[in-house]
């Protein structure tokens, strides 16, 4: 279980509901901005459309800022649901507890510096060619 205060849990899940609020107006200027009329009108309903939606709906679209902002949204919603699970500030691999100032600096961070690394290497060699 985690090893975060109430108030400490608290406090990072107002970080992160605003984070994700931000990454979700980020989202719709981008909308907003787009050339496309269909992408205009589509923002009025992405306010209604849940994270998993919104995550779907812009998986066909080709834009790098969208796509940069569609990853910082699900590594928030990772985070949230880690959060609500009683997990947050644990590694999720080797569930090590997670500094926090680290957590202060980045509230998405999901594993420890020694399980990033393996996780980074992993990830590098499935993308190889």
């Amino acid at each position: 279980m985690s090893y975060l205060n109430t108030q400490q849990l608290a406090h990072f899940k107002s970080l992160l509901d605003t984070k994700q609020t931000q990454t979700r107006s980020a989202i719709d200027a981008i909308f907003q901005a787009s050339d496309h009329a269909s992408h205009r009108l589509a923002v009025s309903k992405l306010a209604n459309l849940s994270t998993d939606e919104l995550i779907e709906f812009t998986q066909q679209i080709d834009d790098r800022e969208l796509k940069r902002n569609i990853d910082n949204l699900k590594k928030i919603d990772a985070s949230l649901n880690i959060l609500e699970q009683g997990m947050y500030g644990l590694c999720s691999d080797c569930e090590m507890e997670l500094s926090i100032d680290v957590l202060n600096e980045k509230p998405t961070t999901q594993r420890c510096p020694h399980c990033e690394v393996r996780y980074q290497k992993q990830s590098y060699n499935n993308y190889r060619l």
